[in-house]
């Protein structure tokens, strides 16, 4: 059982909804697993059938021979609670949150218990809940901020739960949490880098890393987006999706972001901002440097300059 964690820990976090079926599949979980099944449960199945009737002498004697339930197994190793997880019955899954008394080790193992957040069953939603408050304080920074890209995107992905997401925000907003996820979108090249920073927004503590990303990330949709945040002293996030109305008469009508919006602090000048976004290679970057010199032109006195 510790090998196969050890393989399911090795996951990326953003499998963790297609894996939950392939997990569930491949350790034969569920009531209707044959080689699973009690055995006495599928001999006094057969033995009723109408049409067959089987004498004692048909069965062998290791058919009488009683397994373990599911239950049983859990109560006998605490370590399948995390295999448990993803068991297609809501009550081992409640059962599976509760036998957790350890912080996730792994992003994918954060993700699964995420998911259960989520989950269909509201008495599993609220067993996540309280498995989440107890033991999601003393996850590790690096586990948080690795799982972050694709976590926080989840918020609003996800429509089962109400409250229970508000659980992951306490995590993400701990400073050292966003100390290393700032670190992880300064180097990264691939992902959804500008995404994960948006939604990363609605903690004030990422304030202090705006101006590292914006001199120092390696994305340039990450540098756009600090610059843009510094230089309007303003950031902005997506709370959920609202329709807007196309055209009545023919009832066209299409969905739009819904932002929330709050002041951030700068120590640097606006126009030394746009100096820096002005020169930098990238062009989505200097069209915010572009778009500030409309915006913020009373404040900047030398305009030709930048404009050349």
């Amino acid at each position: 059982m510790d090998d196969i964690l050890s393989e399911l820990a090795a996951l990326p976090a953003q499998l963790v909804v297609r894996a939950s079926r392939e997990i569930a599949a491949g350790a034969g979980l569920g009531w209707w697993q044959f080689d699973r099944r009690p055995r006495e449960v599928l001999r006094t199945h057969w033995a009723r059938l109408p049409f067959l009737r089987v004498r004692e002498w048909f069965w062998p004697k290791s058919i009488s021979e009683p397994v373990p339930s599911d239950h049983e197994r859990l109560a006998a190793n605490a370590n399948l609670a995390w295999l448990f997880l993803f068991h297609p019955s809501g009550y081992l899954r409640a059962a599976a949150l509760h036998s957790i008394n350890v912080a996730p080790t792994s992003p994918f193992f954060l993700a699964a218990l995420a998911w259960r957040l989520n989950d269909w069953v509201p008495q599993v939603r609220e067993a996540a809940r309280l498995c989440a408050e107890r033991e999601l304080p003393l996850v590790d920074a690096r586990v948080a901020a690795v799982a972050a890209p694709y976590l926080l995107g989840r918020r609003i992905a996800w429509h089962r739960w109400t409250h229970e997401q508000d659980t992951l925000d306490q995590v993400f907003a701990r400073k050292d949490v966003l100390e290393a996820l700032a670190a992880q979108l300064r180097a990264g090249t691939t992902g959804p880098l500008a995404a994960c920073l948006r939604h990363t927004m609605r903690f004030a503590a990422i304030d202090v890393h705006l101006i590292e990303l914006a001199r120092q990330a390696r994305e340039p949709s990450v540098l756009a987006l600090a610059y843009r945040c510094l230089i309007s002293g303003r950031a902005d996030w997506v709370v959920g999706f609202e329709w807007t109305w196309i055209d009545k008469v023919y009832f066209q009508r299409r969905q739009v972001p819904k932002l929330e919006t709050r002041l951030i602090v700068r120590v640097e000048k606006a126009a030394d901002l746009v100096k820096e976004a002005a020169r930098d290679k990238s062009a989505i970057v200097r069209k915010i440097a572009a778009d500030a010199l409309i915006a913020k032109q009373c404040q900047l006195p030398d305009q030709e300059s930048f404009v050349a």
